[in-house]
């Protein structure tokens, strides 16, 4: 058989997320621009698109978003399932704020049940009690903190719990054989420990990989 070519040749993605991919929302288009301006790491629109569509198929009651950065993926999310409760974590208050300015321009912030907590995902993890009842989480942080995050929530998440991870293929660096940067060893980690303990997990190639699995 004549090997296929990569789908992921240059300016392809780029044009999958200005022109084929739905925003429910022109303000999207917007947090978009400001995040490449202010290099500000969000997920890609497609990205956002399928965990949208995750969250509207699962309906959970209650999310717990590790990583806010400036609120993009939380506002797919609510767009997603609006009635969902979200919890959005993160250490960056100034930049998470932003969230509220976006929300308020989408119309939503009379829709939508979001809580924005400033504090380490590590320390606020700590307490499980916060968390415990917690139906879909949703991963986005520092790449380092990945297996501690696994380790600490699988064992005590509810069963049939939720969870996403972003930057599975973290820039394609998961095909070195040898990884030498701290961040790099933490998604291979994170890989190694969901393959050995996870029955059932799902791949979605879109942006920077999208992991997602159940309790």
């Amino acid at each position: 058989m004549k090997p296929r070519p990569s789908i992921y040749i240059d300016g392809l993605e780029p044009f999958i997320d200005s022109e084929l991919v739905y925003k429910p929302n022109p303000v999207f288009s917007e947090m978009e621009r400001y995040a490449k301006e202010k290099n500000i790491p969000i997920v890609t629109a497609a990205t956002g698109g399928v965990l949208s569509q995750i969250v509207s198929f699962i309906k959970p009651n209650k999310i717990l978003e590790l990583g806010t950065g400036l609120g993009y993926s939380t506002l797919w999310m609510v767009k997603g399932n609006p009635s969902s409760n979200i919890i959005t974590i993160d250490r960056h208050e100034e930049q998470a704020k932003l969230l509220d300015g976006y929300a308020q321009k989408m119309g939503l912030e009379s829709q939508m049940d979001v809580t924005r907590v400033n504090c380490s995902v590590i320390d606020y993890l700590a307490n499980e009690s916060l968390w415990k009842d917690v139906d879909f989480f949703f991963v986005d942080c520092d790449k380092i903190t990945y297996p501690t995050i696994f380790r600490t929530l699988w064992p005590k998440a509810k069963k049939g719990a939720s969870f996403v991870y972003d930057n599975v293929l973290w820039h394609g660096r998961v095909l070195d054989p040898d990884p030498k940067k701290p961040s790099d060893m933490a998604v291979m980690e994170l890989w190694n420990e969901v393959k050995s303990q996870v029955s059932e997990y799902t791949l979605f190639p879109v942006g920077d990989g999208l992991l997602f699995f159940q309790k």
